[in-house]
């Protein structure tokens, strides 16, 4: 599905010099590419399908005829109003932003046209180029999906809503989604959608944000519930208004009235006709009794278009929800720098994951309490206030967003942000919530089975922390975290510093005859004798007898072996049966179930018990290897996992202050990483 533009040129000239039309092998011209199970939806009203491509469509076929425009765009025999009005959303937004997703180097002068056509849209922080062929699906004579009813030559809206199609597995999976969706996929922008139909939920400044965020170049649009029970996609309202459907909102404006003012929002119907008819619709006495340069100043057009003017209060009245699409700042370079008063979102991104018996600590619900902080946490510092606000408030919008599996979402998800006295470095847990004086500020709600979960915040300046969970633990998936900000913020990932500090219980009395006993005769152990020994001195020491395998105990040898020889004095004996003890007497404080093992969800915990905290990248690698299929860790293996990692650390240390590099980087050459790969 993905390409590139080497790919996509390297084929058009292909096709140009064998004068060959290119045919889509991925998303081919049949009933495959409409409907998986071969069958069409019984909503569509078609009754056969004939694949043509717009030259024998059209006599003079056009990709763009003069310039886009948001009425390019109407909506055929397909529940995809989500999707048209969030095209007519982009072409009515930033030029270059239209330009990523609709290519114009493209279309049906002889030079260039091989039937093959090429499209982008954003996926989890990165665009996807769609390559597809120009058969569109008709009745025969004319388009039976989305068209240009005006301009019947153009097809970009057409040919965009294959390739959209392509990238959703089918046109029958574009039968009835999400405005937003359709928004984030062309822009990769930020959802936020605000419900109305409760008044009390609504923001007092609804207005004000709404025109703020078309300030800052956000995409809004609005859409009205189906009711239940209903047997068609959409039903008419007598006021000329859809239910089931969703429409673009293309500007706002307050006009003087009556010694007053009112609020209007202009509105886009994605068929291009069937407009409201209502207060300030296009033939009402409102629009006709206002002065001549307010007309002008609204545009004021008297057709049947589907664009219309609404009050504010009318509209939250008839619909339901409002969807703000914000863009990303790379999105507005030319627009930025043509208009000064325009702004833009700061903007800052995290890919992370809730993994099995690591990070996928569930929501906190009863009996997984603790697990609930074993989450990823982002910390963020909030420093300077909207300059636009009277209020001593930052505008924070975080959005968590489920990376699908085959446009799948597998959970239920959401987040909780916290406010914290100061500057932490360590993710916040059940020990430390007290101490930190924590405040829970606000959660996103109820857990959504949804891939994108947002919410708009307003705090004061200070210290927050976002932890975005699924509902259940031991949830696997990957996630991408957004925070949008109109102030540039200080922002972190929660984690934990890696370094030792090995607790050390009072020494008692030497087993120095037992390790006499064991011990070759030059006064050393290897690590076939060091195994013997150990069976006989945990048993005395511990009260029950640990036997490590061979290759642990080699793991042993090389923990203690400071000059690498591959043999232990008796010293270095006596400090490792020490170091086993005090690791083996925590370890025993995490087994509640005498199991001789702990879930790997502790292991954090566990690190940090024995002042050797590790970062998530190191808690991920060691569960993958040593946690199993149960994600389960053994005593044995826990103690070897400590030997690796304490090992590696003094050569990192060593390394680093050899090489005189920053704290946290040390250079290798490939030999000497062999060479200390292999020791360990």
């Amino acid at each position: 599905m993905s390409s590139n533009k080497s790919e996509f040129y390297a084929l058009r000239k292909k096709l140009i010099e064998t004068r060959s039309l290119y045919v889509d092998p991925e998303f081919p011209p049949d009933i495959k590419s409409i409907s998986p199970t071969g069958s069409i939806s019984r909503d569509t009203n078609i009754r056969r399908i004939e694949w043509k491509r717009p030259i024998n469509i059209s006599r003079n076929p056009k990709f763009v005829s003069a310039t886009a425009t948001r009425s390019d765009l109407d909506q055929g025999s397909l529940g995809n109003c989500w999707f048209v009005a969030g095209a007519s959303l982009l072409v009515n937004g930033p030029r270059q932003q239209f330009e990523r997703v609709v290519p114009l180097d493209q279309g049906f002068d002889q030079d260039n046209y091989a039937g093959i056509f090429r499209f982008n849209f954003w996926k989890y922080g990165r665009w996807q180029e769609v390559i597809i062929d120009d058969y569109l699906p008709t009745d025969g004579h004319r388009l039976v999906f989305c068209s240009n009813w005006e301009e019947k030559d153009e097809f970009w809206g057409a040919l965009l809503e294959k390739a959209y199609a392509k990238f959703y597995g089918s046109y029958v999976s574009l039968d009835g989604g999400k405005l937003a969706d359709a928004l984030v996929d062309m822009t990769g922008g930020m959802s936020e959608t605000f419900p109305l139909t409760n008044r009390s939920d609504i923001p007092h400044n609804f207005y004000d944000l709404l025109w703020k965020s078309s300030q800052m170049n956000s995409l809004i649009g609005g859409s009205i519930n189906l009711p239940e029970g209903a047997s068609r996609p959409e039903v008419k309202r007598s006021n000329g208004l859809y239910m089931g459907h969703a429409y673009s909102i293309t500007a706002l404006s307050v006009v003087p009235w009556r010694g007053s003012s009112v609020k209007l929002l202009r509105v886009r119907n994605p068929w291009g006709r069937k407009e409201w008819n209502g207060p300030w619709s296009d033939t009402s006495s409102e629009i006709r009794n206002l002065p001549m340069e307010i007309k002008r100043k609204l545009n004021i057009v008297i057709e049947e278009d589907g664009e219309f003017w609404i009050s504010l209060d009318d509209f939250i009245d008839n619909f339901d929800e409002v969807q703000l699409c914000h863009l990303q700042p790379d999105a507005l370079a030319q627009e930025l720098a043509a208009d000064t008063n325009k702004k833009n979102w700061s903007v800052t991104l995290y890919h992370d994951a809730w993994i099995k018996g690591v990070t996928a600590g569930g929501c906190g619900n009863r009996p997984y309490e603790k697990l609930y902080w074993k989450n990823p946490q982002f910390q963020v510092h909030l420093k300077d206030i909207d300059s636009t606000d009277n209020r001593e408030k930052c505008t924070m919008i975080v959005s968590l967003m489920e990376k699908e599996n085959r446009n799948m979402n597998k959970y239920a998800i959401g987040f909780d942000v916290y406010e914290v006295r100061n500057s932490r470095r360590r993710p916040l847990d059940d020990e430390a919530l007290p101490q930190s004086a924590l405040i829970h500020k606000r959660g996103s709600g109820k857990y959504q089975f949804y891939r994108e979960v947002t919410l708009r915040f307003e705090f004061p300046p200070g210290y927050y922390v976002i932890i975005p969970s699924t509902f259940h633990p031991h949830e696997e998936a990957e996630f991408m975290l957004r925070i949008y900000t109109e102030k540039e913020v200080e922002s972190e990932v929660m984690d934990e510093d890696n370094g030792p500090s090995v607790p050390t219980p009072e020494p008692r009395d030497s087993m120095a005859l037992l390790f006499a006993k064991h011990a070759g005769e030059d006064g050393k152990m290897d690590y076939k004798e060091l195994r013997q020994f150990l069976i006989e001195a945990t048993l005395k020491e511990l009260k029950e007898s640990i036997s490590f395998n061979r290759e642990a105990c080699r793991s042993l040898v090389t923990m203690m072996d400071k000059n690498r020889s591959g043999f232990l004095s008796w010293e270095e004996a006596r400090i490792l049966l020490k170091e086993i003890k005090a690791y083996t007497t925590v370890f025993k404080q995490f087994d509640a179930n005498r199991s001789n093992t702990i879930d790997t969800l502790e292991l954090g915990s566990l690190f940090n018990k024995l002042g050797f905290p590790v970062s998530r990248m190191v808690l991920t690698s060691i569960v993958r290897r040593y946690g199993g299929r149960d994600r389960r860790l053994s005593l044995e293996d826990f103690i070897i996992v400590m030997c690796k990692l304490t090992v590696m650390y003094e050569i990192f240390k060593e390394q680093q202050m050899k090489t005189g590099g920053p704290e946290d980087v040390a250079q290798f050459t490939r030999n000497e990483f062999l060479q200390y790969t292999m020791f360990c």
